[in-house]
């Protein structure tokens, strides 16, 4: 549209309000971009806005409310949104970027086509890899926002010791973090968890001797845990990010039922009270077998393009997808994984705050697409609609450094407009997040055409 007939589309608005008896809508701020028309979620919580008006100047938003009280400005670009609703752009807290920068850099642009703008890389970024992240940490039009942790930490022969540094003593770890900060990552991250021998978990002065490093140097200490006596533990040491949850054991035992997988009334308590937050990454268990129930999914050339080949070519094998569902002890892991659902369900109804993260980069989890696929195992968990969005949302942002002073996460007034465009309402049924119209990070439109590789 021209300026010119944008204008005279504005006038006619407004003098169709007067008709009507309303006022004009406030004085418009100077904007690149206006969407007009869509309800508007803005990722705080709030009640969605329909028919808004969302105002983008530069990178930031201007002004976001109804079109009743929010005048669009004679030289923005205006977005039709009726019929549309627009959320914040998605954070993925829990993502590992594996394989050489060819494959990086197009697990990158998978994840922007399906609305992920922001991603945190935790633990798996050897000193080769930390300068592409942090060069898509600096604004890389093709990339998520990525946050960091460099390599992170484990036991010696301990759990995902091929991937992890392995301290032997208290000072060990200190330098070892000294050395990610002068990297320049953000997070310091842990694997606290049992695994089957010769393997042993971290001590737990090692974990303390990372935590307290970590804080010295500005950066925020992060631990995978499966006990609720570690995680009491590293609270206590001043760790306030926890990934997994309590209730589901990555080593000996993993996949089955807990005799007790209620959180303890005692650990809820510390963590509301020190602000603890998880990001429980269901995704990761759930895709054990959910491709081998579901394998019509696998139909889908937006997932077949995301998925990882050697695990996409393993469920589309029936004899793969039967030997998995037919296994003795599959409903024991489904019983599991509900448990794992309840916890989150529980931690959330306390006042813990959950965010929303995917394990993207192992095999079974699609790049992108499995962000859509946790919100879904977040309401079917018992959460809202509007809940799971603002876990993958402002509360994802909420905990990157500096903690709680994110720009991103929301679309109010000053925040950086990132936004998703969705041609049906995620309230309604949170499986329309997948239902993409555009995307837009720090308020450039992204070119989803060709982000998403050929579908095998």
């Amino acid at each position: 549209m021209t300026p010119a007939l944008r204008q005279t589309a504005v006038v006619a608005a407004v003098a169709a309000a007067v008709a009507c008896g309303g006022g004009p809508a406030t004085p418009a701020e100077p904007a690149d971009y206006a969407i007009v028309g869509a309800q508007l979620i803005d990722g705080t919580g709030g009640a969605p806005i329909p028919d808004s008006v969302l105002l983008i100047r530069g990178d930031r938003v201007v002004a976001a409310g109804t079109r009743a009280d929010t005048g669009v400005p004679a030289e923005a670009e205006v977005v039709d949104g009726a019929g549309k609703t627009v959320i914040p752009g998605l954070v993925d807290m829990h993502v590992h970027y594996l394989g050489d920068r060819a494959t990086i850099d197009r697990q990158f642009r998978t994840q922007l086509y399906f609305g992920v703008t922001t991603a945190r890389s935790i633990g798996a970024d050897g000193p080769e890899l930390v300068p592409l992240m942090l060069e898509a940490h600096a604004g890389r039009p093709d990339a998520p926002r990525v946050f960091t942790a460099g390599r992170g930490f484990t036991a010696p022969d301990g759990f995902n010791a091929a991937l992890a540094q392995q301290p032997g003593s208290e000072e060990d770890a200190r330098e070892m973090v000294r050395q990610l900060a002068g990297q320049g990552v953000h997070f310091v991250k842990m694997w606290v968890n049992a695994v089957p021998e010769p393997g042993d978990t971290i001590s737990p002065e090692i974990r303390t001797a990372i935590v307290e490093e970590a804080i010295a140097n500005g950066l925020v200490p992060v631990a995978h845990i499966d006990d609720e006596a570690d995680g009491r533990q590293l609270v206590e040491a001043g760790l306030r990010d926890f990934l997994h949850s309590t209730v589901l054991t990555f080593g000996p035992g993993a996949g089955t039922p807990v005799d007790d997988p209620e959180p303890s009334a005692e650990f809820i308590r510390m963590s509301v009270e020190n602000g603890v937050a998880f990001t429980p990454t269901l995704s990761i268990i759930q895709n054990n077998w959910h491709f081998a129930e579901r394998p019509e999914l696998l139909e889908d050339p937006e997932l077949r393009a995301a998925f990882h080949p050697d695990a996409l070519a393993r469920w589309e094998d029936p004899e793969a997808r039967a030997e998995v569902v037919e296994a003795p002890g599959f409903e024991d892991r489904k019983a599991a994984f509900r448990q794992v659902q309840d916890f989150v369900r529980t931690m959330h109804d306390a006042g813990v705050r959950v965010a929303l993260g995917t394990d993207a980069g192992t095999p079974n989890v699609p790049m992108g697409w499995g962000v859509h696929h946790e919100l879904e195992l977040y309401v079917e968990a018992g959460l809202t609609p509007m809940q799971a969005l603002v876990a993958a949302t402002a509360t994802g942002a909420s905990l990157t450094p500096p903690v709680g002073e994110a720009e991103f996460g929301t679309l109010e007034v000053g925040k950086i407009a990132d936004l998703v465009v969705l041609d049906a309402d995620p309230l309604a049924d949170i499986r329309n997040t997948l239902r993409i119209d555009r995307v837009m990070k720090a308020g450039a439109w992204v070119d989803r055409e060709g982000l998403l590789p050929p579908a095998p």
